[in-house]
């Protein structure tokens, strides 16, 4: 083994007492004098924005939100898909269907 390899191996032997060594030394958990940093308290409501609108109630939000949505597109938000077009389908009336079967059994070679 050459030197630069037992150098190698000394240093990798004595790193974990060099770390060791640098670590703030705690006192233990159980030890009532033990010296603590101080509290304090921070209000979770400390950065709270109101909203713009503090004169409408919570109820009067809520009904605007309703309307906005009610007077919106069926498909709202689905407008950018191809195909899909704003005229919704008919209903089907009373009258009587076509035959359900008409051309399934067609004899196509003829």
């Amino acid at each position: 083994m050459s030197f630069p390899h037992r150098a190698a191996v000394a240093v990798l032997a004595f790193l974990p007492l060099a770390a060791s060594a640098q670590q703030l030394q705690q006192p233990g958990p159980a030890d009532a004098n033990a010296t603590v940093p101080a509290t304090g308290y921070v209000s979770a409501f400390e950065n709270y924005r109101t909203t713009p609108d503090e004169k409408a109630t919570p109820d009067q939000l809520w009904r605007a939100a309703n309307e906005e949505i009610t007077s919106a597109d069926m498909h709202s938000g689905h407008m950018a898909m191809p195909g899909m077009g704003t005229a919704r389908p008919a209903l089907k009336s009373d009258a009587a269907p076509s035959d359900p079967h008409a051309g399934h059994h067609t004899m196509q070679g003829k």
